[in-house]
């Protein structure tokens, strides 16, 4: 969970970094930058140990020419310059590093890249900070320390090359974000659009997104395409966009046509997907489309392992992966606690049961001189769900030590998973500044630790946000809809923000049809977006929400317009040999662990080991509450069961078309998006997306075929998430057992 002190921390940088754009030392060099990242809060590096990688496009004439790479940064007070260090690598190869000094003056890391390290395509830009406390020992006071990357002055440069010329449909992927991390697409439509225009729109927004790899879009529907720099997209039937005077760009020849025009405009480009009948359109916006993945399509290993990564992992079914590939790297590790992160993504229809378990099969080793209390900790998403102690005082090396977690720890879409690790040793608490200064290596961490994910559930549990925003989930089919109750220019480019990010995050676009027609609406599942006000007070009241009370807090002066952040050397160190690391700490001759266990409260003994609460029992479960956003929210999502069947309807709304559209390119940014879930969620600018409600009575949509082996699986997560039911099958099941027992008995028993 972000504090409201990282945000507050993120509004004084951006402060002070409009400052510096302001003085004209942000991009000392003029030149073009393709930035790192579309979300200041993943610019930010905290604790003693943190690192994250970027998939960069570089275009065939960008990669021919001379290429610098800046970082500019601030980092906080209590940070140990003497200690701490930023590093860059890209393509997995060291290029640089600089001692972290920027409490009290913006520092900067400028240089030029070798010769031949940036290939055409997509590239793995890496950032890694080694940071250390000035006067604290304790573990506490490693959550002080931060460094935080400017993101409108970061990125890589190419002196001389002007913004980049698009050669074919993947260099989309180098135009780069604008200083708040957003790509601004601007959707070209005629005023009062009809559906199939919109939708038309729509569609090939999404696939612009998904080849361009757009992580943050910021869609803006406008009426003309105008002479300056920007990203346009102009799709839909030939005629009805040339009777409305779209007819410039389109070109006089018949038949399905898609091209890139408009660059004689410096910094233009105009995507134009374009045919004569419904299905000559939608095969010109179906060929913007890539036929295979980014990942794919790169031929860089460390490229390729950037983009899997970018949005968490995919992970479909049961697999083994090394955390080498899920972008870990072997660390050797002097201070107090140790973090690597990574993020996986489960699909919509994941199943979050305790009826079975992931394992984190860890190799790693720590030094002889820690105190008892040292332990691994696995986290997922912000909470501790697995450990393994660390207690033998003459250290230990350990090869393949599973660690579990139980899937009901996860959820549907992006898990952020946490491996950390707490070295304290009895030096700590004197902290003299010999200790401050020690170097020595504490733990090794080994990138040929493994990730091992189960056979898991497929069906789809809903109501559950995070499902629906990480793959589209359960509007990927043409027979499902999307509602907007207006169409004013505002509205439609919120749903196309939504849209866009919805199918980058899942790689497809969404099926589901756009309609105004507020009854057609009324059947099938249907997600509705736009204003309060556009929609009835029974409809909003379908989804649990106190109308009455968003009403009145929506309805106060200038609601919705509370502003907030955007959520946005030396020579360099030798690469890291995994085996040559391990041989050395195996010399040290470690013995083997002692037996022993953690010292836990009752309460964390309960919870680990039994683990059964009143939620756990279907027939004791309270009713569910409504819905009441907070003061200050301008956003609220909720979803609820439709009104037959299998159908899900999900609502995305604001207090107002033009605060929607704006706050949702904010919800977009993926420290947002990803906090989403449950049955209802808010956003607020100044505190980001937050979950307020989870489903209390959740239903089922199957989506797989009703296999044993998956019909067993769901069977034993349903027991295990509803105990008064399983206790009940077991209950009917000696029942019909004693019956059939004593039957066969008076039949086929002895009578003598």
């Amino acid at each position: 969970m972000r504090s409201h002190t990282v945000f507050a921390a993120l509004v004084a940088f951006l402060a002070f970094a409009a400052t510096a754009r302001a003085n004209g030392t942000a991009n000392p060099g003029g030149e073009a930058l393709h930035r790192f990242g579309p979300d200041p809060l993943q610019l930010r590096f905290e604790g003693e140990t943190s690192s994250r990688s970027w998939p960069i496009y570089v275009t065939s004439a960008e990669a021919r020419t001379r290429a610098r790479i800046h970082v500019g940064f601030t980092n906080a007070i209590s940070v140990m310059p003497e200690s701490s260090t930023l590093s860059i690598t890209v393509n997995d190869v060291a290029v640089a590093q600089t001692p972290i000094a920027a409490a009290t003056d913006p520092g900067a890391l400028d240089v030029e890249l070798p010769r031949g390290l940036l290939t055409q395509g997509f590239n793995n830009v890496r950032i890694a900070v080694s940071q250390r406390h000035r006067v604290d020992c304790s573990m506490e006071a490693t959550y002080e320390l931060w460094t935080q990357v400017d993101p409108a002055s970061s990125g890589l440069a190419f002196p001389g090359v002007a913004d980049p010329h698009i050669e074919m449909l993947d260099d989309l992927a180098a135009i780069s974000p604008d200083v708040s991390g957003a790509v601004t697409i601007r959707v070209v439509l005629p005023d009062d659009p009809d559906a199939a225009a919109v939708d038309s729109a729509m569609h090939a927004v999404e696939a612009v997104a998904i080849r361009a790899n757009i992580q943050r879009p910021r869609v803006e529907v406008v009426g003309e395409i105008r002479d300056d720099a920007g990203l346009y997209v102009l799709a839909g039937q030939r005629g009805y966009l040339t009777l409305h005077g779209l007819g410039e760009f389109i070109g006089p020849g018949q038949g399905r046509a898609l091209s890139v025009e408009g660059q004689e405009v410096s910094g233009r480009v105009i995507v134009v997907a374009v045919g004569d009948s419904p299905k000559e359109t939608a095969d010109a916006i179906d060929g913007i489309l890539p036929v295979r993945h980014a990942e794919a399509r790169t031929e860089s290993p460390p490229a390729a392992r950037a983009l899997a990564n970018q949005f968490g992992y995919s992970v479909r079914d049961e697999l083994r992966v090394p955390l080498r590939d899920l972008g870990v790297h072997t660390e050797e590790f002097g201070g107090r606690l140790f973090r690597a992160a990574f993020d996986i993504n489960l699909p919509g229809d994941f199943y979050p049961a305790d009826y079975d378990k992931l394992t984190l099969s860890l190799t790693a080793g720590y030094s002889s001189g820690l105190l008892s209390n040292s332990q691994i900790l696995v986290r997922v998403n912000d909470r501790e769900a697995g450990s393994m102690p660390m207690k033998n005082p003459r250290g230990d090396l350990f090869r393949d030590r599973p660690v579990s977690v139980s899937l009901s720890a996860m959820r549907p879409g992006v898990n952020h998973v946490v491996v950390e690790a707490q070295t304290p040793d009895a030096g700590d608490a004197a902290c003299e500044v010999k200790h401050l200064m020690d170097m020595r290596k504490r733990f090794v961490f080994f990138e040929r630790s493994e990730l091992i994910v189960p056979a898991f559930a497929h069906i789809g549990r809903l109501p559950n946000l995070a499902a629906t925003l990480s793959s589209g989930f359960p509007y990927e089919s043409e027979t499902s809809l999307i509602y907007a109750p207006s169409r004013d220019r505002a509205t439609l480019s919120a749903v196309a923000s939504y849209l866009a990010r919805t199918a980058s995050v899942s790689g497809r676009p969404i099926g589901a049809r756009i309609t105004f027609d507020r009854e057609a609406a009324k059947r099938g599942s249907v997600l509705f977006i736009g204003a309060l006000d556009s929609f009835p007070q029974s409809l909003v009241e379908q989804f649990g929400v106190d109308y009455v009370s968003l009403k009145k807090s929506w309805s106060r002066v200038n609601a919705g317009d509370f502003s907030g952040p955007e959520p946005g050397g030396t020579a360099a160190p030798q690469s890291v040999d995994s085996g040559q690391v391990f041989d050395q700490w195996a010399q040290g001759g470690h013995a083997a662990p002692e037996d022993f266990s953690p010292r836990l409260t009752l309460r964390a003994l309960y919870d680990r080991y039994i683990n059964i609460h009143r939620g756990d029992f279907a027939l004791l479960r309270d009713p569910e509450r409504p819905i009441q956003a907070p003061e200050r929210a301008t956003i609220l999502l909720a979803q609820a069961h439709g009104p037959q069947g299998f159908d899900t309807w999900t609502l995305v709304v604001g207090a107002s078309p033009g605060s929607l559209a704006r706050d949702m390119t904010s919800l977009v940014a993926p420290s947002n998006w990803n906090e989403v879930e449950g049955r209802a969620s808010v956003f607020t600018p100044r505190g980001g997306a937050k979950t307020i409600d989870h489903a209390v009575h959740t239903y089922f949509i199957p989506t797989e075929s009703l296999t044993p082996g998956n019909l067993r699986l769901i069977a034993a997560g349903f027991m295990s998430a509803n105990l008064d039911y399983y206790v009940l099958s077991v209950l009917i099941a000696a029942v019909l057992l004693g019956l059939a027992t004593r039957a066969a008995v008076k039949v086929h028993g002895n009578r003598s």
